[in-house]
C-alpha cells in the first residue's frame, strides 16, 4: 500500500501549497503593507500620536517627573506618623470608660473610601485622556 501511494503523482508541497505560490503571497502582502504604512490618513494618525505623546511628556516634567508624583501619591495614601519626642506637652492621653466605648464608633471593616476616590479620579482621567484623543481626530 505504502509503494503504491509513493508511485502516485504525489508532491511532496500539496498540503503546503507550493514555493513559488508562497513567495508570491509573501510578495503581495509586503507590497500591501507598504501601501498602508505610506496611506495619508495612517501618516496623519502616527503625527497626531506623536504629537500626544510629547504633550503627556511635557505635563509629566511639568508636573516633577515619577519622584513627584510617587511623593504626592505616598503622602495621600501613607498617614503622617508623629514621633513621640515631637508630641506638645500639652498633649492628653486618656482611657474610655465602658460606656464612653460603647458610645464612640467603630471603624468599618473594607475597602477605604480614599481607594474609591482615587478609582474613580483614575477612571475620569482616562475618560478625559479617550475624548482628548477622538477630538483630536476629528
Amino acid at each position: 500500500m505504502i509503494a503504491d501511494y509513493i508511485e502516485e503523482d504525489y508532491q511532496e508541497d500539496a498540503f503546503f501549497g507550493n514555493k513559488k505560490k508562497r513567495k508570491a503571497r509573501r510578495k503581495a502582502r509586503k507590497a500591501r503593507r507598504a501601501i498602508r504604512k505610506t496611506s495619508p490618513r495612517i501618516l496623519a494618525r502616527k503625527a497626531r500620536q506623536k504629537v500626544f505623546a510629547k504633550k503627556i511628556g511635557n505635563v509629566y516634567r511639568d508636573l516633577g517627573g515619577a519622584s513627584a508624583i510617587g511623593q504626592a501619591v505616598d503622602t495621600l495614601l501613607n498617614p503622617i506618623q508623629i514621633d513621640s519626642q515631637e508630641v506638645p506637652s500639652d498633649f492628653e492621653l486618656g482611657l474610655l470608660s465602658q460606656e464612653e466605648q460603647d458610645d464612640a464608633p467603630t471603624e468599618k471593616q473594607g475597602i477605604p473610601v480614599l481607594f474609591f476616590v482615587l478609582g474613580g479620579v483614575l477612571v475620569v482621567g482616562v475618560i478625559g485622556v479617550v475624548i482628548y484623543k477622538k477630538r483630536q481626530s476629528q
